[in-house]
């Protein structure tokens, strides 16, 4: 930890609690169980696009999160964000295929992006444009107690985004500062979308894909999935574990709400490879879905008569909208 409290090291951030303890045991003891079976290969070897995502990579966890890659590298096809979106979308997959992906924009995540071009893989990488290329470390301090709720690191530049799309990776929307999708009003959701849309657009050309902060359920709405969508996002992707499975038939971009499995470089190789296993194990054919209530809501497309007339209606949040 820093002399003004940010967040230097994995040990910085890592949870150290009897739950956490009891959590690994469990772990340990069901990963054994699927190895002696063999049941533990099977599952990897299953074809499915399955996203994997991150918050950070600090220098003491860089080796560690090369190894991961090299590893789930041996038995699946690693693709771009894009690409996992399209072969979702299809429900033609035949191979293990995976993507990586990073939320929040903290700058650990640039070096991160440098391990992940020797290895010849691309991520896409979810920012907060109202954090971003902040260097007021009380103002970054501030949004991490308040919207990310761990402790304050430092935060990705604008000049490090476009270096990372010069190299080939993808930028996606977090919202723009990081609330509680689920308390805030719909308007104020619909604010946050699109005030990130269009300053991703306007600093890099566009953006396609958009990631809830903090990924559950209860922390986002049918309203704001569908403003998402009429905003032009072209995937909305949850923090929700699971996988992909191959299906019959394509879905459209609206009936799919994107599951991706969290894994940490500080985590042993086996926990982040147990994660992917037990998503397989756990998959069905309609993991895909969105809750029941929500579908109508979020598959109606926008009608004319609703078209963004380009005027937002109030700035909320800690962060007001850039000019104002």
């Amino acid at each position: 930890m820093s002399s003004d409290g940010f967040a230097t090291h994995s040990r910085d951030v890592n949870e150290r609690s009897i739950r956490s303890r009891v959590r690994h045991a469990y772990i340990e003891t069901h990963l054994m169980k699927l190895r002696a079976t063999g049941e533990f290969d099977r599952l990897l070897e299953t074809p499915r696009v399955h996203f994997i995502y991150l918050h950070h990579v600090f220098d003491d966890e860089a080796q560690n999160f090369r190894r991961t890659l090299s590893e789930v590298a041996r038995t699946h096809q690693f693709v771009t964000y894009s690409k996992a979106v399209e072969l979702v979308y299809s429900g033609k997959v035949d191979r293990p295929t995976v993507c990586l992906s990073f939320d929040d924009g903290l700058k650990t995540t640039l070096g991160a992006s440098r391990v992940m071009d020797e290895l010849g893989i691309s991520g896409c990488f979810f920012v907060c444009p109202a954090i971003v290329g902040e260097t007021d470390r009380a103002m970054v301090k501030r949004f991490a107690e308040t919207r990310l709720h761990y402790p304050p690191m430092d935060v990705l530049s604008w000049p490090d985004i476009e270096d990372m799309l010069a190299r080939g990776h993808e930028i996606g929307s977090h919202t723009y500062s990081h609330p509680n999708m689920g308390d805030v009003s719909v308007e104020q959701a619909i604010d946050e979308l699109q005030l990130s849309a269009e300053e991703l657009r306007k600093r890099l050309g566009g953006v396609k894909h958009f990631a809830w902060p903090t990924g559950k359920w209860e922390m986002f709405s049918a309203r704001a999935g569908k403003a998402a969508f009429d905003l032009g996002y072209q995937s909305c992707a949850s923090a929700i574990r699971g996988c992909h499975m191959p299906r019959p038939r394509s879905v459209g971009a609206r009936e799919v709400c994107l599951r991706r499995d969290h894994i940490m470089g500080s985590w042993p190789l086996r926990q982040n490879m147990y994660f992917l296993a037990r998503s397989v194990l756990n998959a069905a054919g309609n993991d895909y879905e969105w809750p029941e209530a929500w579908k109508s809501i979020i598959q109606k497309e926008r009608h004319p008569s609703e078209a963004d007339s380009g005027v937002i209606a109030s700035k909320t949040g800690i962060f007001a909208a850039p000019g104002c």
